[in-house]
């Protein structure tokens, strides 16, 4: 009996041990059940978050999306406006120039035909100067062949006089004209 004893008594030590590692086992499960149910815990608040930041994120793409869409119509407007004023302000510059060249030729030949009209006055002029000088020298060739006593000296005396006034206005006349032509031949250069 004391063997059966000894046996009982290793079998209870056995299942003593059994229920040690048992307990043991349950502690380390326990522990795992609560390190998992924490990960879990913690897995789903990862999980929510990544949803909520894939939302925003989504919703973040579509607004760029957007944005660059509106970005681009308002690039292409501002492309269209940008020829359109470059091709309005060549029409203008052109029209302007167009209408500087038509005033400066007209301004130009309106001056061209003044100086030609003041070269033919002027011709006109020199010519009527050089016979009234041959007038005036035949006068005085006359004048020395006739006698004092044949003429009136007189009436002589006043129409020099009034042949000379005019040959003066001539002449002013000559100098105002050169004048003239000297600044319509500086005003074309």
């Amino acid at each position: 009996m004391f063997g059966r004893n000894k046996q009982l008594e290793e079998a209870n030590q056995k299942v003593d041990e059994i229920n040690t590692n048992l307990k043991s086992h349950n502690e380390t499960v326990e522990a795992l059940k609560q390190q998992l149910t924490e990960f879990k815990n913690e897995f789903q608040k990862m999980r929510e978050q990544h949803k909520s930041q894939s939302h925003e994120f989504l919703q973040n793409l579509i607004n760029i999306r957007s944005t660059r869409e509106r970005f681009e119509e308002e690039l292409n407007d501002i492309k269209h406006i940008k020829k359109a004023i470059e091709v309005n302000l060549l029409n203008e510059v052109k029209t302007s120039l167009n209408e500087k060249f038509s005033e400066a030729l007209y301004r130009l030949n309106s001056h061209l035909s003044n100086y030609q009209e003041v070269n033919e006055k002027f011709s006109e002029a020199k010519t009527q100067i050089q016979q009234l000088q041959t007038e005036i020298k035949k006068l005085q060739s006359i004048i020395g062949n006739i006698k004092e006593k044949d003429f009136e000296m007189e009436k002589f005396a006043k129409q020099l006089l009034e042949q000379d006034k005019e040959k003066l206005d001539l002449m002013r006349k000559i100098d105002s004209m050169e004048r003239l032509v000297s600044k319509q031949r500086k005003s074309l250069y």
